[in-house]
């Protein structure tokens, strides 16, 4: 408790002032109950009074409750010169004045509750939140927000909103959830010195990157190689509707250090990238009129990948380090056909993004040829993951969550449990699962999941990902296995984001603009 109270201390001390977002004011609100996170919060009080800082402890709960370090604590804090103030003189007082609230408190810490917590609130700490969360002061929470109950995992009837959470010794995965993000808001590990049976008790497979680890990740240039040296990329994507992809996915690629891209279009769209892009080599596609019992109109079959393209895809496939297949390729029956019967083919590691991912769900349809069979839901998993283990190369699978379900079925409702379903799906498919949104999670045959607690909603417009699976592929090439390049790709791809919102804005910045600001996350990790 000690060690946890200085360090929240000290983390608060950083805050008083302008510098992190909060005003300056004469006070500190510091808000207790009487366990363990209200002992963290009076030797909080106790540090900042001895460094002359007056600190207001509103106490849910009466003295008397105090028991063993928490008690302490509280004895520590008195004899500081503190007082212990009832939370009813806070309602008292503010209650009803908001505007004197924010003009005496710069920011709120909350130590009312912590981890553990579970259920409603009593009425009395309701009281509270509600009245905390109505001043729209920023909180700074110690171990989890108030109203959080840690073992749904959600926030119950009413809930603080943090602006930043101290997690004390751990990351915890709640806080970078959709259900508890919003409440924890920014979570800050606070490093503690814990026995080892209690670091064995959190030795899990869950692993929290962050953009720190880019440096440590980035592959080594070979400075005296050719362009083959810094590896050759594949690209299949495109089609008539969907030029865009194509060009997003093939730029993000030439700006993440593959030494030679070569992009596989159709015919039909090849000038259109050609008059954006001068440095990639085309493999431009014959437009053939084909048709097949599903897509009986020949227009339809018209600048979208086909069956009859696969010899030459595969006399180009053989030359690449890494291959990516699949952004706006089109969800032409035909085209499905194609993917399915060229992915088993190729050597080389492999992204599989976008339409090609909707080719593997559309398996049970798809073979037998123009056949209609229909499965359940279990053996059409069953058969998508059996269709991906067959598959000889290393690959990554980039699905958002809708592509997710079509392949393997609906997300569990809990984010909690996310992380050991795609552990399961990496490890049966023996292929890199990386699932974007916020947060990214990362899944590895080898049972690992790495976890980017990154949200940034300027990303989330059709593009975005067709730039990650450029960034990916390129890093492929570059000799990275592939869950770093995987890992590496999503960091590289987010800080990329992080500058562009920084610099435009999450309502006006676009994909393409990630790709403009990839030099910056490349350049600020010495690359």
């Amino acid at each position: 408790m000690q060690e946890a109270g200085l360090a929240l201390f000290k983390f608060v001390k950083k805050r008083i002032g302008n510098d992190y977002g909060y005003h300056s004011g004469p006070f500190i609100a510091i808000f207790i109950g009487g366990g363990n996170n209200g002992g963290d919060g009076l030797v909080l009080a106790k540090h900042l009074l001895q460094a002359g800082i007056r600190a207001f402890v509103f106490s849910l709960a009466p003295a008397s409750k105090f028991k063993n370090e928490a008690k302490l604590a509280l004895d520590d804090f008195l004899q500081a010169g503190g007082e212990l103030e009832e939370s009813a003189k806070f309602v008292e007082s503010f209650g009803k004045n908001l505007y004197s609230l924010r003009k005496t408190f710069p920011f709120v810490v909350d130590c009312m509750l912590g981890n553990g917590a579970k259920g409603e609130l009593r009425s009395e700490y309701a009281k509270i939140v509600q009245i905390i969360n109505e001043s729209r002061l920023p909180v700074i929470a110690a171990d989890a927000p108030t109203g959080y109950d840690s073992s749904l995992h959600i926030c119950n009837n009413i809930c603080v909103h943090a602006k930043e959470t101290m997690l004390f010794g751990f990351p915890r995965l709640d806080a970078y959830t959709k259900e508890g993000g919003p409440a924890f808001g920014k979570a800050v590990v606070a490093q503690l010195n814990y026995p080892g049976e209690v670091i064995k008790q959190f030795d899990e497979k869950n692993y929290l990157i962050t953009e720190d680890s880019i440096s440590q990740l980035l592959p080594q240039r070979n400075e005296w190689g050719d362009k083959r040296h810094q590896g050759t990329a594949f690209i299949i994507a495109g089609s008539k509707d969907m030029p865009g992809a194509a060009a997003l996915c093939t730029e993000a690629a030439l700006r993440s250090g593959a030494g030679l891209v070569t992009l596989a279009t159709t015919e039909a769209i090849t000038p259109i990238i050609q008059a954006k892009l001068s440095e990639p080599v085309f493999c431009s596609l014959e437009d053939r009129a084909v048709e097949n019992c599903r897509d009986d109109a020949r227009s339809k079959n018209h600048g979208v990948l086909q069956p009859h393209h696969i010899p030459t895809l595969l006399d180009r496939a053989k030359h690449a380090s890494a291959i990516a297949i699949g952004p706006g390729l089109s969800t032409n029956f035909g085209t499905f056909e194609t993917v399915l019967a060229l992915l088993p083919q190729l050597k080389a590691p492999t992204v599989i993004d976008a339409d090609a991912l909707n080719a593997i769900a559309m398996l049970d349809d798809a073979e037998p040829r123009c056949g209609m069979v229909f499965h359940d839901e279990k053996s059409k998993i069953q058969a998508v993951t059996e269709y991906l283990r067959s598959l000889q190369q290393p690959a990554i699978l980039t699905p958002h969550v809708r592509e997710f379900a079509r392949l393997f079925g609906e997300l569990p409702n809990s984010s909690m449990a996310i992380p050991s379903r795609l552990r399961e799906i990496a490890t049966n498919t023996n292929k890199v699962i990386l699932l974007k949104g916020a947060p990214t999670y990362i899944a590895s045959p080898d049972g690992n999941v790495y976890i980017i607690p990154v949200a940034n909603s300027g990303m989330a417009k059709g593009g975005s990902g067709d730039v990650l699976s450029g960034i990916i592929v390129a890093l492929l090439a570059q000799g990275l296995a592939t869950p770093e390049a995987a890992v590496l790709g999503a960091l590289l791809h987010q800080k990329a984001g992080r500058i562009a919102r920084e610099e435009l804005g999450a309502f006006s910045m676009l994909p393409s603009d990630i790709i403009k600001n990839l030099h910056k996350a490349f350049v600020q990790n010495n690359a």
